[in-house]
């Protein structure tokens, strides 16, 4: 075989190896598009999947704040204490806030007629629950011995006295708790020689309503 023949079949052998490892490497860079496209793919729908699952996340709006109770200030604390002897006072001695009274001394042990204008439990109740709180307000209506005489409401007065000076009181300290507030009053007495006393009376806060006192009345007679 002449030279010229086997240099021809060479390069024929090298150009069929070439376009060979041409066409290889094309197949091999299509199929690694092919596989790309299809990890794209998958990964995209796995996203919308989890996408689906998960709820989205929201933010819920902050609880709304407990309204504050009202200040029990030194000057309503004073006013109230006043308003309680007065309506204790009244209802114990009188029979309410009415002008006429008359106390009946007979066989029942002595009575008086409950005012017109609380003339029934009820009616006591509303009077007294709107400067103390409802249990002492049932300590109170339950001195006074409530019963019906001829056909009447009728009570048995009690008469008590103070030594205190109402009109020199004064708050020295008050402490919160909750719903409740503990008030300490520095009042003086009528006898000049004596020192002033000082008296702690506890509030409550009742809802709708607001402070009333919690403390049974002889404490401050």
């Amino acid at each position: 075989m002449s030279y010229r023949k086997i240099m021809m079949q060479i390069s024929i052998v090298i150009a069929c190896l070439w376009v060979a490892t041409g066409c290889t490497g094309q197949d091999h860079h299509r199929f690694t598009r092919i596989d790309e496209d299809v990890r794209q793919k998958q990964e995209n729908v796995g996203n919308k999947d989890r996408s689906s699952a998960v709820p989205p996340i929201t933010t819920s709006a902050p609880a709304a704040v407990s309204e504050a109770l009202p200040e029990l200030t030194a000057d309503a604390a004073i006013k109230l204490m006043d308003e309680a002897r007065d309506r204790n006072y009244k209802l114990l001695q009188k029979g309410g806030p009415c002008d006429d009274f008359k106390y009946i001394n007979d066989e029942d042990g002595g009575y008086a007629f409950i005012c017109d204008e609380l003339n029934s439990k009820e009616k006591i109740q509303k009077y007294l629950d709107e400067v103390f709180t409802s249990p002492i307000a049932d300590t109170i209506i339950g001195r006074i011995n409530l019963r019906k005489v001829d056909n009447k409401l009728a009570f048995s007065p009690l008469d008590w006295g103070s030594m205190y000076d109402w009109s020199s009181i004064k708050v020295t300290k008050t402490k919160k708790d909750g719903n409740k507030a503990t008030v300490l009053f520095k009042v003086g007495l009528f006898d000049a020689s004596v020192e002033s006393k000082t008296i702690e009376i506890t509030f409550k806060y009742i809802d709708k309503s607001g402070w009333r006192v919690d403390t049974e009345p002889q404490h401050f007679l």
